[in-house]
């Protein structure tokens, strides 16, 4: 019988007197149809019988093989660590496939529903040294993860999550870091830890979104370690850095979370470091034009000292400085999360602080989910007097606490 003939098949009916045909269906089993299927069950015996009878199977040709329909790929799950640390590759493991997992008190409470991911997913870490301590930031694709090495074992401590649906960056509450600029003259032998404050600002953001950057005048009159009375830069002289901010916030009312104290060598240094900052200047100062330009050190320290030629003296070159703070910010912002660890480590040989890794990652990283329009800046202008002795200097007034005092939720 030729190859797909049709052939129909008589059975008997129910009463065994009248025949019934079955519509025809393909021998090659590629067309049946419902009634045909129904009835053709009942005649799998005596179909069997009548192809071996006939001759009609086709001998010569190879069984087909029988397929299933096309199944669904599984998908492919699991996160590609490169080449980065065992230690640390076993963090990002744990924070996207779930399983017991290294974080402190408030990113372990983030990610404790998180759903471990149902596709694969790679994870880059840029690593560097902060006071000492090993830090790292992982990251995978809008996923910021802030990491620090404690006791050889890498912990997250901050960041923000997305793909895992976690709503809010987690990188603590308010706080206020105090940033120190030395007038220590190495020519004249003197050291960076001993000399006057040449330069004092108050970091501080809200944990919202918000923060600000406080100019504290230097010629301040205030009260010293020692019981006596000085401008509010003379406190480094008698205590070092850990003086200075006990001053500053017995003064403000502010709680410093720490220090980060540099000189003007190691300020020079560090904007040649990162290839210069751009700052977007209110006015000219010496050989910086009024609006954007970027700096090279020795430029960027003479715009943050310069006070002879400016209208507002002291208070403008405190307000400078704070542009200049405001710059670092911005590179930090342009340069990435993982830019975040070099600007950082650039940093870490140049400066002298008590602040931790963790606390440096979690207050750096501010930079990229603060809305600039809340971060205000301000410079307090008490008026001017004369201490007992004939010293210039300015009293601390109302409006000057009032001042401080906004500044305590962190946002000015």
């Amino acid at each position: 019988m030729p190859h797909g003939q049709m052939v129909s098949v008589v059975l008997g009916s129910a009463d065994r007197d009248t025949p019934q045909l079955v519509k025809p269906f393909d021998l090659d089993g590629a067309a049946w149809n419902m009634e045909g299927m129904k009835l053709a069950r009942i005649a799998a015996l005596p179909l069997v019988s009548l192809l071996v009878l006939t001759g009609c199977a086709a001998k010569d040709e190879p069984a087909r093989p029988l397929t299933s329909a096309a199944a669904t790929p599984t998908p492919v799950t699991g996160v590609e660590t490169g080449d980065m640390p065992a230690a640390l590759a076993k963090l990002a493991t744990a924070i996207y496939e779930g399983g017991d997992l290294e974080a402190n008190k408030r990113t372990a409470a983030a990610l404790a529903d998180r759903t471990p991911v149902d596709t694969r997913i790679t994870v880059k870490a840029a690593t560097g040294k902060w006071n000492k301590q090993k830090m790292a930031v992982l990251t995978s694709g809008k996923d910021v993860t802030l990491a620090v090495d404690k006791d050889g074992t890498w912990t997250a401590v901050g960041g923000w999550w997305p793909s895992l649906d976690i709503k809010k960056a987690v990188l603590g509450g308010k706080r206020h870091v105090l940033i120190i600029g030395s007038d220590a003259q190495k020519s004249k032998g003197e050291k960076v830890r001993e000399a006057r404050a040449d330069a004092l600002q108050v970091v501080g953001v809200d944990g919202r979104g918000g923060g600000g950057i406080l100019g504290i005048p230097r010629d301040l009159w205030v009260n010293m370690p020692d019981g006596g009375h000085a401008k509010i830069n003379a406190a480094m002289m008698q205590g070092g850095p850990e003086a200075q901010q006990k001053v500053v916030t017995d003064v403000t009312g502010l709680k410093m979370e720490g220090y980060i104290l540099t000189g003007f060598r190691g300020f020079e240094n560090l904007v040649d470091e990162i290839g210069g900052v751009t700052v977007d200047a209110p006015i000219p100062v010496l050989d910086v034009k009024a609006g954007k330009s970027k700096l090279d050190g020795e430029t960027a320290l003479d715009f943050a000292r310069e006070r002879k030629t400016l209208p507002g003296g002291d208070f403008d070159r405190s307000a400078h400085q704070g542009v200049l703070l405001l710059g670092f910010a911005a590179l930090a912002k342009m340069n990435g999360p993982a830019g975040l660890v070099d600007l950082l480590s650039a940093a870490d040989p140049l400066v002298e602080t008590n602040l931790t890794a963790e606390q440096a990652l979690t207050l750096g990283a501010w930079a990229y989910k603060a809305d600039p329009r809340k971060v205000g800046g301000e410079v307090p202008e008490p008026p001017f007097g004369y201490s007992a002795d004939g010293q210039f200097m300015l009293p601390l007034d109302a409006k000057t606490r009032q001042i401080f005092d906004s500044f305590a939720d962190g946002n000015l």
